[in-house]
Protein backbone atom coordinates (compact mmCIF):
# COMPACT_ATOMS: atom_id res chain seq x y z
CA UNK A 1 0.00 0.00 0.00
CA UNK A 2 2.73 2.84 0.98
CA UNK A 3 4.15 1.57 -2.58
CA UNK A 4 0.94 3.40 -4.14
CA UNK A 5 0.29 5.70 -2.12
CA UNK A 6 4.12 6.75 -2.47
CA UNK A 7 4.13 6.88 -6.10
CA UNK A 8 0.04 8.18 -6.30
CA UNK A 9 1.57 11.28 -4.09
CA UNK A 10 4.95 11.71 -6.18
CA UNK A 11 3.26 11.65 -9.44
CA UNK A 12 0.28 14.00 -8.13
CA UNK A 13 3.10 16.68 -6.93
CA UNK A 14 5.06 16.85 -9.89
CA UNK A 15 2.25 17.67 -12.01
CA UNK A 16 0.72 20.23 -9.54
CA UNK A 17 4.43 22.07 -9.46
CA UNK A 18 4.88 22.11 -13.59
CA UNK A 19 1.10 23.30 -14.08
CA UNK A 20 1.37 27.02 -14.42
CA UNK A 21 -1.68 27.92 -13.14
CA UNK A 22 0.07 26.13 -9.48
CA UNK A 23 3.15 27.79 -9.87
CA UNK A 24 1.30 31.45 -10.18
CA UNK A 25 -0.69 30.46 -7.02
CA UNK A 26 2.61 29.61 -5.05
CA UNK A 27 4.51 32.71 -6.01
CA UNK A 28 4.23 36.00 -7.01
CA UNK A 29 7.59 36.36 -8.69
CA UNK A 30 8.14 36.18 -12.24
CA UNK A 31 9.67 32.50 -13.30
CA UNK A 32 13.39 32.18 -14.54
CA UNK A 33 14.57 29.93 -17.67
CA UNK A 34 14.88 26.87 -16.75
CA UNK A 35 17.81 25.65 -14.78
CA UNK A 36 19.27 22.23 -14.44
CA UNK A 37 22.17 20.91 -12.38
CA UNK A 38 24.26 17.89 -12.87
CA UNK A 39 26.02 16.61 -9.53
CA UNK A 40 28.81 13.96 -9.35
CA UNK A 41 29.54 13.00 -5.67
CA UNK A 42 32.21 10.45 -3.78
CA UNK A 43 31.30 9.92 -0.27
CA UNK A 44 33.02 7.39 2.44
CA UNK A 45 31.88 6.18 5.84
CA UNK A 46 33.66 4.05 8.13
CA UNK A 47 31.92 2.64 11.28
CA UNK A 48 31.20 -0.39 13.45
CA UNK A 49 27.35 0.48 13.72
CA UNK A 50 26.89 -1.27 17.41
CA UNK A 51 28.57 -4.42 16.26
CA UNK A 52 31.93 -6.04 16.49
CA UNK A 53 32.89 -5.57 12.77
CA UNK A 54 33.66 -2.60 10.88
CA UNK A 55 32.15 -1.51 7.61
CA UNK A 56 33.48 0.61 5.18
CA UNK A 57 30.86 2.24 2.51
CA UNK A 58 31.40 4.41 -0.45
CA UNK A 59 28.41 6.56 -1.76
CA UNK A 60 28.76 7.41 -5.83
CA UNK A 61 25.35 9.37 -6.31
CA UNK A 62 24.67 10.97 -9.57
CA UNK A 63 21.80 13.90 -9.40
CA UNK A 64 19.90 15.49 -11.91
CA UNK A 65 17.90 18.62 -10.51
CA UNK A 66 15.48 20.39 -13.21
CA UNK A 67 14.24 23.96 -11.93
CA UNK A 68 11.58 25.11 -14.17
CA UNK A 69 11.21 28.37 -12.29
CA UNK A 70 12.61 30.00 -8.87
CA UNK A 71 10.01 27.84 -7.02
CA UNK A 72 10.50 24.52 -7.80
CA UNK A 73 12.91 21.92 -8.14
CA UNK A 74 12.24 18.32 -9.17
CA UNK A 75 15.87 15.92 -8.52
CA UNK A 76 16.54 12.07 -9.37
CA UNK A 77 19.46 10.49 -7.67
CA UNK A 78 21.22 6.91 -8.97
CA UNK A 79 23.40 5.86 -6.65
CA UNK A 80 26.42 3.45 -6.82
CA UNK A 81 27.25 1.85 -3.83
CA UNK A 82 30.30 -0.50 -2.22
CA UNK A 83 30.31 -2.02 0.85
CA UNK A 84 33.14 -4.13 2.49
CA UNK A 85 30.39 -6.50 3.55
CA UNK A 86 26.73 -6.99 3.78
CA UNK A 87 26.49 -6.80 7.96
CA UNK A 88 24.80 -3.80 8.12
CA UNK A 89 22.67 -1.63 5.44
CA UNK A 90 23.94 2.19 5.46
CA UNK A 91 22.59 5.26 3.71
CA UNK A 92 19.11 4.46 3.69
CA UNK A 93 18.19 7.63 2.59
CA UNK A 94 20.38 10.62 1.89
CA UNK A 95 19.12 13.69 3.35
CA UNK A 96 21.25 16.54 1.86
CA UNK A 97 20.68 20.21 1.17
CA UNK A 98 20.56 22.46 -1.03
CA UNK A 99 23.80 24.73 -0.99
CA UNK A 100 23.65 28.53 -0.31
CA UNK A 101 24.99 29.39 -4.00
CA UNK A 102 22.66 31.68 -5.69
CA UNK A 103 24.79 30.68 -9.12
CA UNK A 104 24.17 27.26 -8.20
CA UNK A 105 21.15 24.49 -7.89
CA UNK A 106 22.81 21.83 -5.94
CA UNK A 107 20.83 18.32 -5.87
CA UNK A 108 18.74 17.22 -2.86
CA UNK A 109 21.14 14.70 -1.46
CA UNK A 110 24.70 15.45 -2.40
CA UNK A 111 27.56 15.42 -0.16
CA UNK A 112 26.21 15.96 3.57
CA UNK A 113 23.80 13.69 3.28
CA UNK A 114 22.73 11.75 6.18
CA UNK A 115 23.84 8.54 6.14
CA UNK A 116 21.44 5.82 8.02
CA UNK A 117 22.92 2.81 9.63
CA UNK A 118 20.92 -0.05 10.04
CA UNK A 119 21.79 -3.59 11.50
CA UNK A 120 20.07 -6.83 10.43
CA UNK A 121 18.07 -9.06 12.62
CA UNK A 122 20.59 -11.00 14.66
CA UNK A 123 22.95 -8.15 15.01
CA UNK A 124 21.88 -8.58 18.83
CA UNK A 125 20.81 -4.39 18.86
CA UNK A 126 23.43 -1.64 19.56
CA UNK A 127 26.74 -2.89 21.15
CA UNK A 128 26.18 -6.48 19.55
CA UNK A 129 27.58 -8.49 16.96
CA UNK A 130 26.93 -8.56 13.81
CA UNK A 131 24.29 -10.73 12.12
CA UNK A 132 25.07 -14.42 11.90
CA UNK A 133 25.50 -15.55 8.07
CA UNK A 134 26.18 -12.47 6.93
CA UNK A 135 28.97 -12.06 4.77
CA UNK A 136 32.63 -10.60 4.89
CA UNK A 137 32.95 -10.11 1.22
CA UNK A 138 33.08 -6.39 -0.51
CA UNK A 139 29.62 -6.53 -2.12
CA UNK A 140 29.50 -3.60 -4.97
CA UNK A 141 25.79 -2.78 -7.23
CA UNK A 142 23.45 0.05 -7.96
CA UNK A 143 21.85 1.78 -4.95
CA UNK A 144 18.23 2.91 -4.32
CA UNK A 145 16.93 5.13 -6.84
CA UNK A 146 15.39 8.56 -5.10
CA UNK A 147 13.40 11.46 -6.95
CA UNK A 148 12.66 14.49 -5.01
CA UNK A 149 10.67 17.59 -5.09
CA UNK A 150 10.99 20.56 -3.54
CA UNK A 151 8.75 23.82 -3.63
CA UNK A 152 9.30 27.12 -1.93
CA UNK A 153 6.12 28.14 -0.18
CA UNK A 154 7.76 31.15 1.69
CA UNK A 155 10.39 33.60 -0.12
CA UNK A 156 13.05 34.71 2.43
CA UNK A 157 12.36 37.97 3.80
CA UNK A 158 13.83 40.99 6.55
CA UNK A 159 12.15 39.31 8.86
CA UNK A 160 10.96 35.63 7.87
CA UNK A 161 13.05 32.24 6.53
CA UNK A 162 12.60 30.76 3.07
CA UNK A 163 10.62 28.26 3.60
CA UNK A 164 10.77 25.00 1.57
CA UNK A 165 8.84 21.82 1.89
CA UNK A 166 9.61 18.59 0.41
CA UNK A 167 8.84 15.02 -0.85
CA UNK A 168 10.58 12.11 -1.90
CA UNK A 169 10.03 8.39 -3.05
CA UNK A 170 13.12 6.06 -3.01
CA UNK A 171 12.52 3.03 -5.01
CA UNK A 172 14.24 -0.40 -4.32
CA UNK A 173 16.66 -0.92 -7.27
CA UNK A 174 19.68 -2.03 -4.58
CA UNK A 175 20.30 -5.57 -3.70
CA UNK A 176 18.50 -6.06 -0.25
CA UNK A 177 20.55 -9.57 -0.12
CA UNK A 178 23.89 -8.12 -0.63
CA UNK A 179 22.94 -5.18 2.30
CA UNK A 180 22.77 -2.33 -0.51
CA UNK A 181 19.33 -1.49 0.62
CA UNK A 182 15.93 -3.44 1.88
CA UNK A 183 14.22 -4.31 -1.06
CA UNK A 184 11.42 -2.09 -0.05
CA UNK A 185 10.06 0.97 -0.88
CA UNK A 186 9.96 4.26 1.10
CA UNK A 187 8.21 7.71 1.03
CA UNK A 188 9.00 10.61 3.41
CA UNK A 189 8.17 14.33 3.62
CA UNK A 190 9.92 17.50 5.10
CA UNK A 191 10.29 21.06 5.74
CA UNK A 192 13.51 23.83 5.33
CA UNK A 193 14.18 26.81 6.81
CA UNK A 194 17.74 29.22 5.64
CA UNK A 195 17.60 32.22 6.77
CA UNK A 196 20.70 34.95 6.08
CA UNK A 197 22.01 37.50 8.63
CA UNK A 198 24.30 39.60 6.45
CA UNK A 199 26.84 36.82 5.36
CA UNK A 200 25.86 34.61 8.25
CA UNK A 201 23.48 31.48 7.52
CA UNK A 202 20.99 29.60 9.48
CA UNK A 203 19.53 26.47 7.84
CA UNK A 204 17.71 23.55 9.66
CA UNK A 205 15.48 21.14 7.95
CA UNK A 206 13.25 18.29 9.33
CA UNK A 207 11.81 14.55 7.53
CA UNK A 208 9.90 12.09 8.49
CA UNK A 209 10.23 9.35 6.76
CA UNK A 210 7.92 6.30 6.09
CA UNK A 211 9.68 3.20 5.65
CA UNK A 212 8.11 -0.30 3.97
CA UNK A 213 8.54 -3.76 5.84
CA UNK A 214 10.90 -5.88 5.47
CA UNK A 215 11.23 -9.27 7.17
CA UNK A 216 14.73 -8.98 9.21
CA UNK A 217 15.25 -5.50 9.54
CA UNK A 218 12.79 -4.32 12.10
CA UNK A 219 11.94 -1.16 10.15
CA UNK A 220 10.21 1.87 11.59
CA UNK A 221 9.49 5.25 10.76
CA UNK A 222 11.76 8.11 11.82
CA UNK A 223 12.52 11.46 12.26
CA UNK A 224 15.71 12.88 10.45
CA UNK A 225 16.58 16.42 11.34
CA UNK A 226 19.66 18.85 9.99
CA UNK A 227 20.64 22.38 11.63
CA UNK A 228 23.73 24.10 10.27
CA UNK A 229 25.60 27.55 10.69
CA UNK A 230 27.83 28.84 8.12
CA UNK A 231 29.37 32.04 6.99
CA UNK A 232 30.26 33.99 3.67
CA UNK A 233 34.11 34.65 3.51
CA UNK A 234 34.39 35.65 0.17
CA UNK A 235 31.84 34.93 -2.74
CA UNK A 236 33.59 31.75 -3.48
CA UNK A 237 33.74 30.20 -0.11
CA UNK A 238 31.05 29.49 2.87
CA UNK A 239 32.57 27.18 5.15
CA UNK A 240 29.40 25.43 7.18
CA UNK A 241 29.27 23.30 10.78
CA UNK A 242 26.19 20.94 10.32
CA UNK A 243 24.62 18.41 12.96
CA UNK A 244 22.97 15.58 11.55
CA UNK A 245 20.78 13.37 13.50
CA UNK A 246 18.05 10.80 13.19
CA UNK A 247 15.54 8.89 15.26
CA UNK A 248 16.34 4.80 15.16
CA UNK A 249 14.94 3.78 11.98
CA UNK A 250 15.12 0.14 12.72
CA UNK A 251 14.50 -1.75 16.33
CA UNK A 252 17.74 -3.41 15.72
CA UNK A 253 19.66 0.34 15.84
CA UNK A 254 19.95 3.23 18.18
CA UNK A 255 19.49 6.94 17.40
CA UNK A 256 21.79 8.78 15.00
CA UNK A 257 24.09 11.44 15.24
CA UNK A 258 27.02 13.19 14.09
CA UNK A 259 28.78 16.32 13.28
CA UNK A 260 30.28 17.77 9.96
CA UNK A 261 32.32 19.95 8.52
CA UNK A 262 31.18 21.46 4.97
CA UNK A 263 32.62 23.77 2.68
CA UNK A 264 30.95 25.50 -0.70
CA UNK A 265 33.19 26.69 -3.53
CA UNK A 266 32.15 28.27 -5.61
CA UNK A 267 34.54 27.87 -8.68
CA UNK A 268 32.90 29.46 -11.37
CA UNK A 269 29.32 31.18 -12.20
CA UNK A 270 28.17 27.35 -13.33
CA UNK A 271 30.50 25.09 -11.34
CA UNK A 272 30.91 24.32 -7.67
CA UNK A 273 32.24 21.82 -5.46
CA UNK A 274 30.94 20.64 -2.08
CA UNK A 275 33.07 19.19 0.45
CA UNK A 276 32.81 17.63 4.16
CA UNK A 277 34.14 15.86 6.49
CA UNK A 278 31.74 14.05 9.64
CA UNK A 279 32.26 12.38 12.98
CA UNK A 280 30.36 10.04 14.31
CA UNK A 281 28.88 10.30 18.16
CA UNK A 282 26.11 8.03 18.24
CA UNK A 283 27.10 4.49 17.93
CA UNK A 284 24.33 3.77 14.83
CA UNK A 285 26.24 6.56 12.76
CA UNK A 286 29.55 6.06 11.13
CA UNK A 287 32.72 6.25 13.06
CA UNK A 288 33.88 9.14 10.50
CA UNK A 289 33.73 9.79 7.01
CA UNK A 290 33.98 12.46 4.10
CA UNK A 291 32.75 13.45 0.37
CA UNK A 292 33.19 15.65 -2.43
CA UNK A 293 30.75 16.39 -5.30
CA UNK A 294 31.25 18.55 -8.52
CA UNK A 295 28.06 20.53 -9.08
CA UNK A 296 27.46 21.96 -12.88
CA UNK A 297 24.41 24.08 -13.57
CA UNK A 298 23.34 25.24 -17.01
Amino acid sequence: MIRIRAIRALGLLILAAVCPGTASALSTTPDKPQNISISLGAEFASGKYGTDTTTRSVYMPLITTWSPNDRIDIGIEIPVLYQSNSNVTTDLYRNGQKSSTAATTVAKGGPGGSGMGLQQQGAGGPGGTAASGTSSSAVTGLGDIIMRLGVIALSEGKSVPRIRPSLFVKFPTANSSDGLGTGEFDAGVGIEATKWFGDLHLTGEGLYTYQGKADGFGLKNYFSYTGGIGYQFTEQLEPMVIVKGATAPSDYSSELLEVRARLIWTVTSTTSLDLYGSRGIADSSPDYGGGIAVIYSF
